[in-house]
Formats: C-alpha cells, sequence, structure tokens
C-alpha cells in the first residue's frame, strides 16, 4: 500500500509544473495580470545567473513584498537606470527582464514626453504586470520616489502601460485592461 502512496505522491510532483507551495498556499495561479488572466513569470525561465527585481519564482508582485511591478524588456530600453537617477545597473541587464517600480517607469516615460531622453517603445511584458499595479494603492505610493520626479510623471507612467498594453490585447484584454484604466480614472 505504501509503494502506491509513495508512486502517486512522485507522479503528482512530476506532473505538476508549478511548485506545489502554490497549491498549498494559494501561489501565483490565483493572481491576475492587467488583462484578467493568470500573472506570468518576469524573469526567462531557467537563465543562470538571472536574478533580478521580482519575488523569489520570478514574478513582478508583492507576495515577497516587493514594489516592483512592472516587467520591462531592459534591450528595448536606453539607459533606463542612468536615465531614472539609479546608476548604471540596467547595462547589466541586457537579455534580461527586469521587475521595475512605478516610480522608475513613470519618470523614464516622462522625460520621453518631455523631450529628455529618447523614445522607446514596447518595452512591456503586459502578461507579467499584475492587475495591482494599475491600482489607487499601488499607485498611491509613487508621488514621490527619488527626487527626480517631473510634474505628473505618475500619469505619464499609467498612460504608457495602458496605451502599450491596450495596443497589444486582444478583445477581452482590452475590455479588461479598460475597466482597470477607468476605475483609477475615477478615483
Amino acid at each position: 500500500m505504501w509503494k502506491v502512496f509513495f508512486f502517486l505522491i512522485v507522479l503528482l510532483i512530476v506532473c505538476l509544473k508549478q511548485p506545489l507551495k502554490e497549491y498549498f498556499i494559494g501561489g501565483h495561479n490565483e493572481i491576475k495580470n492587467i488583462y484578467g488572466e493568470n500573472l506570468k513569470q518576469c524573469r526567462h525561465k531557467h537563465e543562470q545567473g538571472n536574478s533580478g527585481s521580482w519575488s523569489n519564482d520570478g514574478f513582478c508582485d508583492e507576495m515577497d513584498g516587493g514594489v516592483h511591478q512592472i516587467c520591462v524588456e531592459v534591450d528595448k530600453t536606453d539607459n533606463f537606470s542612468k536615465n531614472t537617477g539609479q546608476g548604471s545597473w540596467s547595462d547589466t541587464r541586457r537579455g534580461k527582464n527586469h521587475c521595475m517600480c512605478l516610480g522608475a517607469w513613470a519618470l523614464y516615460k516622462a522625460k520621453q514626453d518631455k523631450g529628455k531622453i529618447k523614445n522607446t517603445s514596447n518595452e512591456l511584458r503586459c502578461e507579467s504586470i499584475p492587475e495591482t499595479a494599475l491600482n489607487k494603492r499601488y499607485i498611491s505610493k509613487w508621488a514621490t520616489w527619488n527626487g527626480n520626479e517631473l510634474p505628473n510623471q505618475i500619469i505619464n507612467g499609467i498612460n504608457a502601460v495602458y496605451e502599450q498594453c491596450g495596443a497589444e490585447a486582444n478583445v477581452e484584454q482590452k475590455a479588461y485592461l479598460d475597466n482597470l484604466y477607468d476605475t483609477i480614472k475615477k478615483t
């Protein structure tokens, strides 16, 4: 009897491609992205030295207490960290994604809108941005960030998320994103 039980446990572990903790304590299969779908990892899976500003298992969420909810493909940015007053860390992130805070993302896009830095586009990995990145509680954390803020930069950041992710969304995803965006505008 114990052999059957052991075999079933091993089979369960092998067949489930997600960590068991997700089934016992909730996990990422319960967190929705800004499209209303299951949140996807920001980091590229199974890469050596792919540390970043995400939760222990590669998600841009707050399950581990993080505030970095905006998943960005660093290669599609132009000197992101230098242009946001954070030094040169983004130079070492080439070929990798990174979870960023809304404050840094908003400053980056505000500088572009003001013509202070080169425009970039399609940097976001929208399926990896949790819906909580577009709620009042999260947004309110970023009124000030690192002392380099521009007037109304948070609006630039939120609008850039909405525009980039809306442009690549299907009809259902766009409807969900529109609802999140409309809720922000009402508050």
